[in-house]
Order: structure tokens, then sequence, then C-alpha cells
């Protein structure tokens, strides 16, 4: 296109766009056309490839019918017609050998987030070489000496996909934040420590967590006691996700402004999943019904096998002979015997935790 522009004086928008795009950036300069979105950042690739063949990997297995699709909606229809400029394969490859777009797009999306939720988060960076705990570290990086997992992103330390965090205040924050922030609901000390060590490292990190959770004055005031109950019986072992099924009911809740004052769980035995339905304690049979068909078969299908106590829904003559006729059987423990079905009474048991420890002393809130 620019042989055929040669000696013209006028252009239009569109030539000048389309004749930008088609000159070749100065080797090694290629870093110049970065720029940084919400979700990290790039370099505009688009004139290297498309007049080139590529083989394009890709974890996301659903994108292997992206022009399949009968009905999409315009941002898809948007994203087709882009990629359809470019002459490529898409190949399918696991998460975990996919490990170097992955580790590069994580890093590149919690550095932004983390540089708009905290103010001053970019001066960071100039404090590793003072600091006791990475200073060689960041020292032989600085040098490009091989240091084990450790490298520089942005002048940012990171061991592997860990960003490392040197500010003890900061490394408070973090830990306050996923252990009692939001909806986190004060899960307990190796659960903290899980999500914590997926984005950062620092040493000591198990310690300095388990200090401050043995400190936390909701999890001491919140957290039920457990009962003794007897040993858990076991129970046949399910051999697919959704196929069986544990139910019971979360009553004594405070009455929202809906007028719910109950919950109602489903279980999964078999992947541990759970759905947590609000309900009426003084719905009957054929309401809790229709929760269970809106919530659950409506997602996952019907199930082979239900297991529950006596409660009198259950028991109701028109519960048995709903499942009767989908072909589901109808497991119901003993009266007074919670250890028969332990799992249930495990969740139900987190739950009550997590609504005492979210709400707090505003319960009827």
């Amino acid at each position: 296109m620019l042989d055929v522009l040669e000696g013209s004086k006028v252009f239009s928008k569109v030539d000048l766009l389309s004749g930008y795009h088609q000159i070749r950036i100065k080797p090694d300069d290629e870093w110049k056309t970065a720029f940084k979105s919400k979700e990290g950042s790039y370099e505009w690739l688009e004139h290297y490839l498309i007049h080139k063949e590529f083989i394009l990997f890709t974890d996301h297995q659903a994108l292997k019918y992206i022009n399949s699709q009968k009905h999409i909606d315009k941002m898809h229809a948007r994203w087709v017609t882009f990629l359809q400029k470019f002459s490529f394969v898409l190949k399918h490859t696991s998460g975990t050998s996919n490990r170097v777009a992955d580790a590069l797009s994580r890093r590149a999306s919690l550095l932004v987030t983390f540089t708009q939720e905290i103010v001053g988060f970019e001066c960071l960076r100039d404090l590793y070489e003072d600091d006791d705990d990475f200073k060689e570290i960041w020292a032989k990086c600085v040098n490009h000496e091989p240091m084990a997992d450790f490298f520089l992103n942005e002048r940012y330390l990171f061991k592997g996909k860990q960003l490392c965090i040197h500010v003890p205040s900061l490394r408070e924050k973090l830990i306050r934040d996923l252990h009692g922030g939001g909806l986190s609901g004060h899960l307990g000390r190796d659960k903290t420590i899980v999500g914590l060590e997926k984005r950062f490292y620092w040493p000591q990190l198990k310690r300095d967590v388990g200090t401050i959770v043995c400190k936390c004055y909701i999890c001491q005031v919140s957290k039920g006691q457990v009962q003794n109950t007897g040993l858990y019986t076991p129970l046949p072992v399910p051999n697919d996700i959704w196929q069986d099924l544990a139910m019971d009911f979360v009553l004594g809740l405070p009455r929202t402004q809906r007028g719910v004052d109950s919950v109602f769980v489903v279980v999964d035995r078999f992947s541990k999943m759970a759905h947590f339905i609000a309900c009426k304690k003084a719905a009957d049979a054929s309401n809790i019904a229709k929760l269970f068909f809106r919530e659950v078969v409506r997602l996952h299908g019907l199930p082979t096998s239900i297991t529950s106590d006596r409660d009198t829904k259950i028991l109701s003559h028109f519960w048995i002979t709903l499942w009767r006729m989908f072909g589901t059987t109808l497991n119901c423990s003993s009266t007074a015997h919670p250890q028969t079905d332990g799992q249930t009474e495990v969740t139900n048991r987190t739950l009550g935790n997590m609504v005492r420890n979210i709400c707090g002393e505003k319960s009827k809130q």
C-alpha cells in the first residue's frame, strides 16, 4: 500500500491507519509499542502476524469452537471478526504445560491490581535493595546472576508466580484482607496460607499467618465449639459428580427483609461442592422441591441418590412419591444420629461459622 500511495498529497483517515500498521518497526524497538490496560501490559504485534501462518496455543479448550457458534453476542462477534484477519491454527494445551503465558498474564494482572488499590505501591520496588530478607537476591537479579526461581519484572521481585513482599505492614494487610476481608469468612490458618502462597512470597509467611489468625478476635468469639457426636460413619464412595447428594437445613437464623430465616444446604458427595439456598422454615415439601429443581437440577441434572435426615419435609408423601417417579433413591439417617452424614454436618458447621464471622454483632441486618 505504501508503494501505491507514493506521491500522494491528500490522505484519508483509512489510508493513514492502514499504512501506519504496515511499517515495520526497527529491530529491538518492539518494546516501544507496549501499552498498559486493566488486563496487563501488551505489545502491538499485528503487523508481524497478519501475513503469516502460525499456531496459537491456549489452555481455554472452549476457544476451539469459537468459529462454529450459532448464536453469539456483539462483543463475541467483534472479536471473531478481528481474529479472522489472521491465518492460524488453534491448539489446546493444558494449563500445567502453558506455564510461560499463564505466569506472564498472572503477574501483569497482579501488578495492575495492586497499583490501583494501594497508594504508593510503585515505591515498594525501590525498597528491595535495603531489605534484610531480599537485598542479596535483589543484587544478584540486578546483575543478571542466576538465582533459583527469582527474577525481576518491571523492577518488582518475583519468585515464580509469587510477588515478593518485603514491607511488614503490607504483609499484615494482605493476611488480614485474605483472612477476614469481604466474604472470606475467617476460614482458618491453613486456607489463608494456601490463598497467600498462590500470589505472594516472603520468608516465614506461615509463621506470620499463624500469629495473626490465632489472635483474631472475631474467630475466637464467633466460631462454635466442636460437638462430640461420635465418629462419622463412612457412606458408599460416589462415582461421578452430582449423582449422589446430601441435603440438610440450617434453621434458627434471623429473619431477613424477604422473610427467609433458614438455609437449604445441598452437597455433592463426590466433588464436595455445595449450594446454599435461602428458604423459609415453614416451607412445605412442594416449595422445597421447587427450590431444588430451580437451583440444583437445572444446573446439574437429576441425582441417583439423596442422603438426608428424617425431617418432616423429607418424609412427606409428596417428596417420596416425587423422587420415586424419577428413580432417585432416598437414604435417611437414623433419628438423633448426625454422624451418619458427617460431610453435610461439617458443611453446616462451616456455614454457621462464616455467617457469624461476617455478620458479627449486626446479625439482624
